[in-house]
């Protein structure tokens, strides 16, 4: 973490958050932080300058309320210990978070999250408190939303159009969860383009979710283009180009033609002197269909669709800055092998492999399998001329339930799922780019060595060493010992062949405890927890990638 922090790694980052709700203040956390910490704070306030009033209204501030954070607030931040810092960050977040955005936070969720923000530097993600902000640590915080608590971010986007998240239906939410599958916003804002790809990552899961949720239109909220009207537009006869120029960065211009149901159709826009133009689809209703900005490796904009049924589509042609282009709207000669929803899907028999073709950028293939209650299934898609394929697993009702892009050292996809019962499910292969790719579904000849959950866990002596393996990424161990009321323990986890393991803590009831990652030192985590009671306290083992480590539960 950047920045100094007096308190020490092993802050007791837990106890400091246990108590922190939506209402907050730095006042009802400070007397729980060590001697150092609260003397950073209070060196904080006197650097400020602060008299007695504002130094009284610094400290009774929620935390992530309306009026969080001030310069103060990042400063105070930079005087907690790293793990204290994350804790008391994700905690507050949270709680504040909850009843703002109208979503439930599950003890997994908070637990990822926690572990996307360790080691960032907080002290700048508070003082980045906008989305608007140019700094990367805001899409850390994105993307560990996206990653991690995809309800809360799709909370996020709803709040731009009034509506709540407990508004939407349960096929609505579906939909809206399925278009985070597989989006990296901190991985496109460390790329080289100054966040571009990011921030267009975020404009289009907000088209995205007009599809989703078709009354945002039919209600007369503002689509996100905010242009989009029907009358005036120019026809356009399909298969024959347009020349057309914006005036300016904020001009658009509509065109409308006439579509075939069962026709699928290319629309392009190609730049003259217009330098980067974007293209985007309605319906007759203006239902927004879709959007495209970049395609391939050019600035011209290109996306495809399958027309369902006849009658008028529209396009709005728009653009960075001013300049003219080509519009060409045809009827694509793209034999689309597979479909791209799970109606239509393609039966994949378990242990036959099946080819497949990404045809052109945003194409996505669906297959159907029948699962076997008990069986672990390994899903594999191997890039033939497509570089790097995706692939998400959805189950009967479309709830998404895995996903993977690169499988350890390659841009291979694959993902291990253990069927929990019997029916059809669904795999949906993408991908970065176009070209074609070879997908198997086999059961797999994994032997998972401990349960995966706290039903099943295996019996932990305190005082003696566990062996685990994590057979598969995305497998996680969990063990139970008995906790005595008073007693301080200490879990540790020793790599042997896993590299980099993590250690969760829950209690009898499975509500989240305590995490760590690096604290035993060497990538080896170590976490203290003194108990309140007596009974069954969960361990829950993870890492990054697969391998073995060495469990060990101490009374100290």
């Amino acid at each position: 973490m950047a920045g100094a922090s007096p308190g020490s790694e092993g802050s007791n980052g837990a106890q400091v958050s246990a108590g922190i709700a939506g209402g907050s203040s730095w006042s009802d956390i400070l007397d729980r932080l060590d001697a150092s910490e609260q003397s950073c704070i209070r060196g904080v306030l006197d650097e400020a300058g602060l008299d007695e009033a504002g130094r009284e209204s610094a400290m009774s501030r929620r935390l992530f309320s309306d009026d969080f954070p001030v310069a103060e607030d990042a400063a105070m931040f930079a005087c907690l210990a790293a793990d204290t810092a994350t804790d008391v960050f994700v905690t507050s977040m949270v709680a504040a978070m909850e009843p703002e955005l109208g979503v439930e936070v599950s003890d997994d969720e908070r637990a990822c999250f926690r572990d996307r923000l360790t080691g960032i530097d907080l002290a700048a993600l508070v003082s980045a408190s906008e989305i608007s902000d140019d700094d990367a640590s805001v899409m850390v915080l994105l993307g560990a939303l996206v990653s991690c608590i995809p309800d809360a971010f799709i909370s996020s986007v709803l709040a731009d159009f009034d509506m709540g998240f407990d508004d939407l239906s349960e096929d609505e939410k579906a939909c809206a969860r399925e278009l985070l599958v597989g989006l990296d916003l901190d991985g496109l804002a460390s790329s080289d383009d100054n966040g571009e790809a990011a921030v267009e990552a975020i404009l289009a899961l907000s088209f995205g979710l007009i599809e989703c949720l078709p009354d945002l239109a039919e209600g007369g909220m503002a689509l996100p283009s905010g242009e989009f009207s029907p009358e005036g537009a120019t026809p356009a006869a399909v298969g024959e180009p347009i020349e057309g120029a914006l005036d300016s960065a904020d001009d658009t211009e509509l065109y409308v033609f006439e579509a075939v149901e069962g026709e699928f159709y290319e629309i392009g826009v190609e730049p003259v002197t217009l330098d980067d133009p974007t293209v985007t689809l309605y319906g007759a209703d203006g239902a927004w269909l879709g959007y495209n900005d970049d395609s391939g490796d050019s600035l011209a904009s290109r996306l495809y669709w399958s027309a369902d049924g006849s009658g008028p589509l529209y396009v709005e042609v728009g653009g960075y800055g001013a300049g003219s282009y080509t519009l060409t709207v045809e009827v694509s000669d793209v034999d689309d092998d597979h479909a791209n929803s799970s109606a239509g899907a393609t039966a994949a028999e378990v242990g036959e492999a099946v080819g497949g073709s990404l045809e052109y950028g945003d194409d996505a293939d669906f297959f159907v399998f029948e699962a076997v209650e008990g069986e672990f299934y390994e899903i594999g898609v191997e890039p033939v001329t497509l570089e790097d394929p995706t692939v998400a697993l959805y189950d009967a009702d479309g709830a998404w339930l895995d996903y993977n892009d690169d499988s350890g050292d390659s841009l291979a996809a694959r993902l291990i799922w253990p069927a929990g019962s019997s029916g059809p499910l669904y795999v949906e292969v993408g991908g970065y780019g176009v070209g074609s790719y070879t997908l198997t579904v086999a059961v797999s000849d994994v032997v998972d060595d401990h349960a995966n959950a706290p039903e099943g866990a295996t019996a932990a002596e305190v005082g003696e060493a566990v062996e685990g393996s994590l057979e598969y990424d995305g497998d996680v161990d969990y063990f139970v010992f008995d906790a005595v009321e008073g007693e301080l323990y200490e879990l540790s986890v020793s790599p042997v062949t896993l590299e980099d393991p993590t250690v969760e803590l829950y209690d009898a009831d499975g509500a989240w405890l305590d995490y760590d990652d690096d604290s035993g030192g060497a990538l080896a985590p170590r976490l203290y927890w003194p108990a309140d009671v007596s009974g069954p306290l969960y361990v829950e083992v993870g890492g990054y990638g697969a391998g073995s480590y060495s469990l060990t539960i101490t009374r100290r």
